[in-house]
């Protein structure tokens, strides 16, 4: 019989790192539960919230648009980081000013980072839900049982036999 072990995992990172990651996942988890909350406030109010995830193809499109915004609040950083760049050679300007804009822009991309990160919280569960659980009939399924197809009546073999002929009514040339 092997003795039970209980497995250990080492984490190597500084103290200061696993805080902000702690805090960070907090952050992503708040702003789940506020788009949450808004989202049931605003179907309430008969505004429009965005629907359940139905399947792969709209994660999909969900996860581009938010590499889309994503990718425009990394563009802004590397927009204020050139800014400095191009004051680094003259003393006579301040830096203070650029790096200010860094901040901001930085700021901006960590509140677009935990957004995104909370819609694809959101995504995930949906499609999760919808990938696992039985969806149900079809549309298709619910127009057959509601009768607006008709069964097909089967072939008798002698309407067969009539229809499938000799094969003497073929021309030869």
């Amino acid at each position: 019989m092997k003795p039970e072990y209980e497995q250990l995992e080492l984490d190597t990172r500084p103290a200061l790192l696993k805080a902000i990651t702690t805090v960070t996942a907090d952050a992503v988890e708040t702003a789940y539960e506020m788009t949450r909350l808004h989202n049931e406030a605003a179907a309430e109010e008969g505004q429009h919230v965005p629907g359940p995830v139905h399947n792969r193809h709209e994660a999909y499109g969900i996860a581009a648009e938010q590499m889309g915004k994503i990718n425009g609040a990394v563009k802004s950083i590397a927009d204020d980081t050139k800014k400095l760049l191009g004051i680094l050679s003259d003393p006579n300007r301040t830096a203070v000013e650029a790096v200010s804009d860094i901040h901001n822009s930085t700021l901006a991309a960590a509140v677009v980072l935990v957004t995104a990160a909370a819609t694809m919280k959101r995504t995930m569960q949906d499609l999760y839900h919808a990938e696992t659980h039985d969806p149900g009939p079809t549309p298709l399924d619910e127009l057959a049982e509601s009768g607006g197809f008709q069964e097909a009546e089967p072939i008798s073999s002698t309407e067969e036999d009539e229809d499938a002929g000799t094969g003497d009514n073929e021309t030869e040339e």
